[in-house]
């Protein structure tokens, strides 16, 4: 091996050496976990999003919010203690006579506050494990249109009426 292969090859080993912790700890990011049992947590609000909305493409239909006991404490501060979790259920609705009723779950969003602020995720459908949002991407996505909140990030309030 000549000097200037001796050369490259160091480089290429520093390289990885450099890159290598940042792209472990990127592939390490822990995802949100579905929130098992979240149904028994504080039902905080329900709304329905029609055809009229912009937000209807993504999030059209009834959807519910729910808290666990420490998200609940975070409501009453205004502001969210690690370990806070929120759930955004979104389901599809169908016309009844003289009726709306829910129908399949379209996705599930869950928040969680850590140490480090807020996770972000989406669950598609009914599914424990597929997401159509995973935690890395909801720090852009989700992050970004929820920094605009007054409150922790977050828009919902105890005891809105809808």
């Amino acid at each position: 091996m000549n000097l200037r292969s001796a050369c490259l090859l160091l480089s290429a080993i520093v390289g990885v050496l450099a890159v290598g912790p940042s792209l472990a700890a990127a592939q390490g990011a822990r995802e949100a976990a579905y929130p098992d049992g979240y149904r028994r947590w504080v039902h905080i609000k329900s709304g329905w999003i029609g055809e009229g909305s912009p937000a209807f493409p993504h999030f059209g239909g009834m959807h519910h919010i729910y808290a666990n006991a420490k998200a609940l404490a975070g409501y009453r501060a205004g502001t969210f203690p690690k370990g806070s979790v929120l759930v955004f259920d979104v389901l599809a609705t169908k016309a009844g006579p003289g009726s709306l009723e829910t129908a399949e779950r379209r996705i599930l969003d869950v928040m969680e506050k850590t140490g480090d602020g807020w996770r972000f995720t989406e669950f598609s459908g009914d599914s424990h494990t597929e997401r159509s949002v995973t935690t890395a991407a909801g720090e852009k996505a989700c992050a970004a249109c929820h920094a605009a909140s007054k409150t922790d990030h977050v828009f919902s309030k105890l005891g809105d009426a809808g």
